[in-house]
């Protein structure tokens, strides 16, 4: 049995991993780049209209047409907002639960490559030490010493490899796990932002009503 063609070809499945692997993190970079970004410029919006009194049709209207988990999620919770007060807050947070998907996508691919990519490599440098062992008992290699450390030496550049991908993968997704985090803070607080301007200018309603009743009462 050819155990070192078995080593190459663990060599070429981690080669393909590491495709898969800086594929999904471009992926994900512009991704998450370009969410955070549009996810301030809706805050930045609700910050400069959040006094006005149409508030509820301009940020239909503002965030509408985005794509972003964020002002998808304005959008529901805008719409919900005549809910009432209990209800409204399970409706945010089931709206909140709903986006983690999205937000999450393809990064199972990096978990994944993060644990496979070491076993891999492992495999692949006990494959090529036991073809190396097997030729020179065999009488198939060559009795140098020297040989046969280079034959493990080239075998241990699988597991070289395989916890270098390991490494570069885990960098990435570390970083788009701090993105997902941060993207879950702004979708919170523009949640917040909105509910609590509702509720003030509930509040001021009341207010400019109270004298009116005071005297229809007296």
């Amino acid at each position: 049995m050819n155990f070192m063609a078995i080593h190459n070809a663990v060599m070429y499945l981690m080669a393909a991993i590491l495709l898969v692997a800086t594929w999904v993190i471009v992926e994900r970079f512009i991704y998450f780049i370009s969410t955070e970004r549009e996810g301030r410029r809706v805050g930045e919006f609700m910050k400069t209209h959040l006094h006005d009194a149409d508030l509820h049709h301009e940020i239909l209207a503002e965030c509408g047409e985005r794509r972003s988990p964020q002002a998808q999620a304005m959008c529901e919770i805008v719409n919900a907002s005549r809910l009432a007060h209990d209800e409204t807050e399970y409706f945010v947070q089931s709206v909140y639960v709903a986006k983690q998907p999205v937000l999450h996508a393809r990064l199972w691919i990096l978990d994944t490559v993060i644990t496979l990519s070491p076993l891999l490599g492992l495999l692949g440098t006990i494959l090529g030490i036991i073809d190396a062992f097997y030729n020179l008992s065999s009488g198939n290699g060559s009795s140098d010493p020297a040989a046969v450390s280079r034959g493990i030496g080239t075998a241990l550049y699988a597991t070289g490899f395989g916890i270098f991908i390991a490494l570069y993968s885990l960098v990435f997704f570390n970083y788009f796990n701090s993105k997902v985090e941060a993207i879950n803070g702004q979708i919170k607080l523009l949640a917040l932002t909105y509910l609590s301007s509702g509720r003030q200018r509930d509040r001021g309603t009341r207010r400019e009503g109270e004298p009116t009743l005071q005297a229809v009462k007296s």
